[in-house]
């Protein structure tokens, strides 16, 4: 996510702190048993990023063996692997959680588009960089991404510690370690709520925002302190395991590049201090064989867990002499029970100046004493989260003082300026880049304004103004400025017989409930100034080169997962504009037009979809806009594809078109689409089809969701052409 030079800054990071180490496991004392007591083991994890998931690997001997694990520290990785095993998850969970969860997406940080409201939806899935605007001027955002997904997924894990609050309740007791970012002191958490915990330990600083409790920020425990074994010795522990995965220093032949020198020096202070909590341990384990890795390779959890795994196999010989030196039974570790459903009886909201509580009970659609799982509420959550004006969105279930628990939800919302920009190629249009700016509360509160620029083939440039008095109302008037202008090559019979440019300078004015999540009605004025230039074969040329206004009405639903490869969810549209000298415009014309488009999943990497389209329209007087033509882009409804047609090659009045296909996603964002289309070009509309006036069309297309935005390579073949080949790169805009 907006992403180039904050990227580059997380790297650097990265590598330096989770690098892993080149020793292996070493015992640094003898063992031996202590007078009159047993040995009070402290376990100690280290950060290490994708890889610190090879600490499940120890889990699992230390199970094998026996050994009681009577206190837990951990630092960043090191603190999410820990936390989740003190409060009762066994190592053989933790193997399925790693197998399991989605870590691309954890760190991906999309908000669930199906509930974003109507108006983003407008303008949704368009950019690639985002950055803040301040009083002085353009700067970087704290984080690549604020951490909510990661968030609710630790809330989710954490579901039975929900209503603990000191540490040392949890089956085995804890500690996580984070940095205070504004004195770089290590900060101990023993207490409060452990999703927090992990979360100011894990902050990675510039990938992801600092965490704020109580008014304080931290940033990765990492930085001062990578592997916290003086912590577990203060907690009790008098025998300490600890596993290491801090970068040495390296020698000055391995410095050659500006990189390696960045995290030398980076490493200086981490390095420092690790030393000499590795000599506090009396076991030190590290694992050479996962040096070669990224600490950003979560697609190879497996790689790290088999590695973590023959580690703790190496050892388990030793772990076992440790068992025998404790006294007492060992408690086996028994698989922690699924997460029960709660009953919660009310919502407490803190943090909203924008939102009232009514909109945000609207939006969690909550209903008292209802039976509540994290995946249930977690589904709630994202509906407010969805939304551009909502930063973050944490949540805590706790008892209230009868049967029933309350669900404590903090919001943090976001008021800042944007900045954003996208980039698009087409093979048919060549490159586009759009500028986008967004400013709340400009003119006066209560109001969202917008500027946009599109440079290119196709010329825009806009803004909006959207007054809605208050984030809680659904209902707001929206006005809008654009100027358009694009090359337009017109067809006669199939073959290009003129061409011109077409300029449109529009005003429109609507009310509607733009600010609802799934069905948009609106009601509204609009007015173009349009004129042609640079005509070449003039009296060839049918749209009318002439300005008007129009009267509109519009309904939109869209509940799209994606908008860019959707698995899942339906799009349908409906427009209807009317021209009349009855409303003082000088053109009469008439335009409407329904959209829909489904996607049906079959299973999680394919899915059948389909489109059909109907336009009409009536009168002679026709602006270009109004003409319904194929492959091209349209500001409500997108891309409109059809196989084996140029651009701009069929454009007529009316139109029905439908199409069927498939997506399959072999790969993780990789896809391969096959669709079918059958559709009537008419310049008078007719509900009798025959053969002779259908035309048919299939395209093949093979690409991706990438970091510029999703990449298309189409190959297609129809009745009016026999081949057409094109390549698109980046979002539709």
């Amino acid at each position: 996510m907006k992403k180039s030079t904050t990227c580059t800054l997380t790297l650097l990071f990265l590598f330096t702190i989770f690098s892993p180490q080149v020793k292996s496991a070493t015992f640094q004392t003898d063992l031996k048993p202590l007078q009159n007591d047993s040995l009070r083991v402290g376990l100690v994890l280290s950060g290490g990023g994708a890889k610190g998931v090879a600490h499940i690997g120890i889990l699992k001997a230390l199970e094998e063996a026996e050994v009681q694990i009577d206190y837990i520290t951990g630092t960043s990785m090191g603190s999410l692997i820990g936390g989740l095993y003190a409060i009762g998850y066994s190592a053989d969970q933790l193997i399925e959680l790693s197998r399991t969860s989605n870590f691309m997406e954890l760190f991906t940080e999309n908000p669930n588009r199906r509930y974003i409201s109507n108006y983003e939806k407008g303008f949704d899935e368009r950019t690639i960089v985002s950055i803040p605007i301040s009083e002085s001027g353009l700067s970087l955002p704290s984080g690549i991404i604020t951490g909510q997904n990661i968030y609710s997924y630790l809330s989710r894990l954490a579901w039975v510690a929900h209503s603990t609050e000191d540490f040392n309740d949890f089956p085995i007791p804890y500690a996580a370690v984070a940095t205070d970012i504004e004195t770089g002191e290590a900060v101990v958490f023993r207490s409060g709520y452990l999703p927090d915990a992990i979360r100011a330990s894990i902050s990675i600083p510039s990938a992801m925002a600092p965490h704020e409790i109580d008014g304080k920020y931290y940033i990765d425990g990492g930085l001062a302190r990578n592997l916290p074994v003086q912590d577990a010795i203060d907690m009790g522990a008098n025998y300490i395991i600890a596993v290491d995965v801090s970068t040495p220093l390296v020698p000055i032949d391995s410095l050659r590049t500006l990189t390696e020198i960045m995290n030398q020096s980076v490493q200086y202070r981490i390095n420092e201090r690790v030393v000499p909590e590795r000599k506090k341990a009396d076991v030190v384990i590290t694992m050479p064989k996962i040096e070669r890795y990224s600490i950003a390779d979560f697609n190879l959890m497996e790689t790290f867990l088999q590695i973590g795994m023959e580690a703790g196999r190496e050892y388990i010989e030793d772990f076992k002499e440790i068992s025998e030196l404790q006294v007492g039974p060992y408690s086996p570790r028994e698989t922690m029970d699924a997460p029960s459903p709660l009953p919660i009886q009310n919502v407490i909201i803190k943090g909203n100046t924008l939102f009232d509580d009514d909109f945000i009970m609207r939006k969690l659609q909550f209903e008292p004493g209802a039976k509540l799982s994290p995946q249930m509420i977690d589904d709630k959550i994202s509906r407010l989260y969805s939304s551009q004006y909502i930063e973050q969105v944490t949540y805590r279930v706790r008892p209230d003082s009868s049967y029933y628990y309350n669900l404590h939800i903090n919001i943090r919302e976001s008021q800042r300026d944007d900045f954003k920009v996208g980039l698009r190629y087409e093979s048919r249009t060549k490159a586009s880049i759009l500028f986008e700016a967004s400013f709340q509360d400009l003119l006066h509160d209560g109001s969202i304004n917008r500027l946009e620029a599109r440079l290119g083939d196709q010329l825009m440039f806009g803004g909006d103004y959207i007054y809605y008095g208050a984030l809680g109302s659904r209902f707001a008037a929206l006005t809008s400025l654009q100027y358009h202008s694009e090359n337009v090559d017109w067809f006669v019979n199939g073959s290009r017989a003129s061409r011109f440019k077409n300029h449109i300078l529009r005003g429109e004015i609507s009310f509607g409930n733009y600010f609802s999540t799934q069905h948009l009605f609106a009601l509204g004025v609009r007015k173009d100034f349009t004129f042609h230039s640079d005509e070449i074969n003039r009296e060839l040329i049918t749209p009318q080169n002439e300005g008007y206004h129009a009267l509109f009405a519009k309904y939109r639903y869209d509940f799209l997962d994606r908008k860019s490869y959707p698995s899942s969810g339906h799009k349908v549209v409906a427009q209807f504009f009317h021209s009349d000298p009855m409303i003082f415009s000088p053109l009469q014309f008439s335009s409407a037009n329904l959209y829909w488009e489904g996607f049906y999943k079959i299973t999680d990497f394919f899915s059948l979809r389909n489109t059909l389209m109907a336009g009409y329209t009536y009168g002679n007087e026709l602006p270009w806009g109004y003409w319904n033509t194929p492959n091209r882009y349209y500001e409500d409804i997108g891309y409109l594809n059809f196989g084996g047609i140029d651009r701009y090659q069929v454009s007529t009045k009316h139109v029905q078109l439908v199409s069927i296909g498939w997506q399959a996603e072999p790969f993780y964002h990789r896809f391969i689409n096959l669709d079918l289309y059958a559709g009537r070009f008419q310049d008078e509309w007719s509900l009798n089809p025959v053969n002779s006036d259908i035309d048919y069309g299939a395209s093949l297309s093979l690409g991706g969701l990438t970091i510029v935005g999703p990449i298309k390579a189409i190959l297609s073949t129809g009745s009016i052409n026999s081949f057409k080949a094109e390549l698109q790169i980046g979002y539709q805009f």
